[in-house]
């Protein structure tokens, strides 16, 4: 199971800090997940300036060699799309309550593949049946959309059972209160990646607490 790295930021001193830190131990080709929210679709109002991640990512070659993925937790993500591509990331993910299907098509075939579909911990699986013959990704939020260090919702591994049971092709990424224990729990659902936020970086040894994570 692959293990991908979060970056819930205020403010791009933060999500500097945090790129710098990962990418002195991920090998070329890791992935990072940068979390962007609203404070419309979710709460909490994180960072969102793709040009400055452009710059970053162009000016600095260890942060370079990451793939990012980014989860917009925000309304109206088609507005963010393109803007976030085009500023580099290889892959977005957006939210099946924020995007309709027909718009999720249009963009999915002009973006070639490069988007993911996601669902807040409290929405139903079969949310996302309508789309899961246009894409190959899924993300699970296992805790409220947008904050971090939030306690990992068990309820959302019969969710991992019945995607990978029904469509076994699927990717599934799950997001939120992971740490070793829960990095197993998910792992023996039927997870591919599990991603980490507040784990990794409120540790003293960043790549130590990563790696505890490969299971």
């Amino acid at each position: 199971m692959r293990i991908i790295p979060t970056v819930n930021c205020k403010n791009f001193k933060c999500v500097k800090e945090r790129l710098e830190n990962v990418a002195e131990f991920l090998h070329r080709g890791s992935w990072v997940q940068i979390d962007i929210s609203d404070g419309k679709f979710t709460r909490v109002k994180t960072w969102n300036k793709p040009e400055q991640f452009k710059r970053l990512v162009n000016s600095n070659q260890k942060i370079g060699k990451i793939k990012f993925e980014i989860h917009l937790m925000v309304e109206n993500p088609e507005v963010w799309v393109k803007k976030w591509l085009m500023a580099g990331a290889d892959r977005v993910i957006v939210h099946a309550e924020a995007i309709d299907l027909k718009k999720f098509k249009i963009y999915d075939l002009e973006f070639k593949n490069k988007l993911g579909i996601a669902i807040k911990s409290n929405i139903k699986v079969e949310k996302l049946i309508s789309y899961l013959d246009k894409i190959k990704f899924v993300l699970l939020l296992s805790v409220k959309a947008g904050y971090s260090g939030q306690k990992f919702d068990k309820k959302i591994l019969e969710k991992i059972k019945f995607l990978k049971k029904n469509y076994p092709k699927i990717v599934i990424e799950v997001d939120g209160g992971v740490n070793p224990k829960i990095a197993k729990l998910i792992k023996k659902a039927g997870a591919d990646i599990a991603v980490s936020g507040s784990y990794i970086f409120d540790s003293k040894n960043l790549k130590k607490a990563y790696d505890s994570l490969v299971v």
